[in-house]
């Protein structure tokens, strides 16, 4: 293929064919997900459409349309019927009690990011009806996770898309801790999980039985949460556990064993056996 200088053209507009003609030859390229960016004192744009796990987000003088990883949020209309039922049949409620939880997760995600948070995100193309391209990431506001906060809450599902942050294997590991958490609030009823049908839904079982009863291989007690060595946010997904009784945990360090568990202000016989299977201290 010649490109079709002549004499009298510029060195402009000989630039700009042969812009074009790379542009002919060379392959569309797959656009790659980048690395990892931490977004500080960001913003919550309230006025525009959101809801519990997307939102657009200003950060600077930038607006962007972030979905959480990790976890789906009741719908908040009945644009989507098959994803509506999709999430009906996980919570074991009806089509409408997840409108409802929709607007409840909507309203809890205002009120989380009322003031200025932190988004980590790799700009990873996320799948959406908003014209607008969305990107997937983490919401932090003083070291809580917004999609850990929404699952124990009850006010969402474990699934969406996985984050290696910072790596494969730890965002492994976040996705079985949300998996437990979930597992909590659906045995206590949590948000939307009050309205279930049943008392747990089975896949939720399932997916965390190596961690529930009998005698744990080595494999099995190392996916427990370590209470010497987890972050606040690790602590917090476990049943009962919230921000001031993680903060108590932490300081109490060392904890030997669960004897020493019960020595701890705010640790009964009943919140030591519903943590038997679900911690290790080594």
């Amino acid at each position: 293929m010649a490109i079709p200088f002549t004499r009298r053209a510029g060195a402009t507009e000989r630039s700009r064919l042969l812009a074009v003609w790379l542009l002919l030859l060379c392959p569309v390229l797959p656009l790659r997900a980048a690395s990892w960016e931490v977004w500080d004192d960001c913003r919550l744009e309230a006025d525009q459409y959101f809801d519990g796990d997307s939102f657009h987000v200003r950060h600077r003088s930038a607006v962007t349309i972030f979905r959480l990883y990790f976890v789906d949020a009741p719908e908040t209309d009945g644009g989507y019927p098959s994803l509506i039922t999709e999430q009906a049949s996980h919570f074991k409620v009806s089509p409408s009690a997840v409108v409802r939880g929709g607007d409840t997760a909507k309203a809890f995600t205002a009120k989380f990011l009322a003031g200025k948070f932190r988004v980590l995100t790799r700009l990873q193309p996320a799948p959406g009806a908003s014209r607008s391209q969305r990107y997937y990431g983490i919401v932090q506001v003083e070291g809580r996770r917004l999609d850990a906060a929404l699952v124990s809450a009850g006010l969402a599902r474990v699934s969406g898309e996985l984050a290696d942050f910072p790596d494969a294997t730890q965002g492994r590991e976040m996705m079985l801790t949300l998996r437990r958490a979930e597992l909590a609030a659906a045995k206590a009823r949590q948000g939307v999980w009050a309205l279930a049908r049943e008392t747990i839904a089975e896949p939720l079982q399932d997916a965390v039985k190596p961690r529930l009863g009998g005698k744990a291989s080595a494999g099995q007690a190392l996916s427990r949460i370590n209470l010497n060595t987890a972050t606040a946010i690790e602590l917090e997904s476990l049943p009962g556990i919230g921000p001031k009784t993680a903060e108590v945990l932490i300081r109490a360090r060392p904890i030997k064993d669960l004897a020493a568990l019960d020595a701890i202000p705010g640790f009964g016989p009943k919140k030591i056996e519903a943590l038997r299977d679900l911690i290790r201290f080594e």
